[in-house]
C-alpha cells in the first residue's frame, strides 16, 4: 500500500512540472509563431517602402524631363522672338524709334493720371 501510495504522490509532484512544461512550449510556439509574423510584416514594409522610392524617383525624374523640355521651348521661342523683333528694327529703324516713342508717352501718362 506504501507503494501505491508512493506513485500517487510521485504522479501528484510531477502533474505541475508537466503543466508548467506544456505552458513553457505553447508560449514559445506562440513567440516564435509572431516573430515569423513580425519578420514577414518588416520585409513586406521593407518592399512597399523601396517600391514606393522606386516610383518616387521614376516620376521626379519624368517631372525633370518634363520641365527641362518647357524650359528649352520657351527659350527658343523667346529668343526667336528677340530676333525677329531685332530684324524689324533693322528693317525700319525710324518707325522704331517712333514707336518706342508712342509707347514711352502712354506708359508715362498711364503713370502720371
Amino acid at each position: 500500500m506504501t507503494d501505491m501510495k508512493d506513485v500517487k504522490e510521485t504522479k501528484a509532484k510531477d502533474v505541475p512540472g508537466k503543466i508548467t512544461s506544456t505552458v513553457k512550449e505553447g508560449a514559445q510556439s506562440a513567440a516564435n509563431t509572431v516573430t515569423d509574423f513580425a519578420s514577414e510584416a518588416k520585409d513586406r514594409v521593407s518592399q512597399w517602402a523601396s517600391d514606393a522610392t522606386d516610383s518616387a524617383r521614376q516620376a521626379f525624374d519624368s517631372t525633370t524631363d518634363a520641365a527641362k523640355q518647357a524650359m528649352t521651348a520657351t527659350s527658343d521661342t523667346i529668343s526667336n522672338f528677340g530676333n525677329e523683333v531685332t530684324d524689324m528694327v533693322k528693317r525700319y529703324p525710324l518707325q522704331a524709334v517712333l514707336v518706342g516713342f508712342g509707347v514711352g508717352l502712354l506708359i508715362g501718362r498711364t503713370v502720371r493720371t
